[in-house]
């Protein structure tokens, strides 16, 4: 619960499937109950993690796990350095320990990152024309990012995405690298922001909302 300069109460669930509440400054515990039971069945329905930003705590050979827009069976072999990439669709996972499901949970979000780190990087060099030269190649940075799909920030050089779109499809993974590249250019999302966004991507609106029907899985 959050108090804020606002009129009313508000009330949302955040991507991790938690219940958010903005109260005005001077609302009292009395008002706030009371709020709170008239959404009672609201939140009953909508409160729960979300699969989508969240990672297995523990992972068996034969179990799915979602990426690239799809689910795929997971195939944990031995190995002595830990690594995933893909056979026949199937995402094969290799770890020093294959029969620890709480290693393998370990090893597979080290994985992960590496994947979405080569990934966004190979997704970035095709929407290079946008960045001016003077900014060369941004460096991109892997977050556990729940609020935010991704940010930029010039000064230093960087696009942080969060690890966690990784599960997207391509399209939607490129909405998102193209959204940060733009803002080395424009950093604010006003009119000439969108006009070259939109140019380089007339079906970003579209994307967008794609990813967000993916999120909501």
């Amino acid at each position: 619960m959050t108090r804020k300069n606002v009129k009313r109460m508000t009330l949302r669930i955040d991507r991790q499937g938690n219940p958010c509440l903005s109260v005005p400054l001077r609302a009292t515990r009395a008002d706030i109950w009371k709020f709170m039971m008239s959404c009672s069945d609201w939140l009953a329905r909508n409160v729960g993690k979300r699969e989508f930003f969240t990672l297995p705590d523990r992972l068996h050979d034969g179990d799915e796990v979602f990426l690239l827009g799809e689910p795929r069976k997971l195939m944990i072999r031995s190995a002595a350095r830990t690594s995933m990439t893909f056979v026949s669709g199937a995402a094969v996972l290799y770890l020093r320990d294959a029969g620890d499901p709480e290693k393998a949970a370990s090893a597979y979000e080290k994985a992960l990152k590496e994947l979405a780190l080569s990934v966004f990087q190979e997704r970035l060099s095709r929407y290079a024309d946008v960045i001016p030269e003077r900014f060369g190649t941004p460096r991109i940075k892997i977050r556990k990012m729940t609020s935010r799909w991704g940010s930029a920030n010039q000064t230093t050089n960087e696009i942080h995405l969060s690890l966690f779109l990784i599960k997207a499809p391509l399209d939607c993974i490129d909405s998102v690298v193209l959204h940060e590249a733009v803002h080395f250019t424009h950093m604010d999302h006003g009119t000439e922001f969108y006009e070259m966004l939109l140019d380089r991507m007339p079906d970003y609106k579209q994307r967008s909302t794609k990813l967000k029907e993916y999120a909501r899985k």
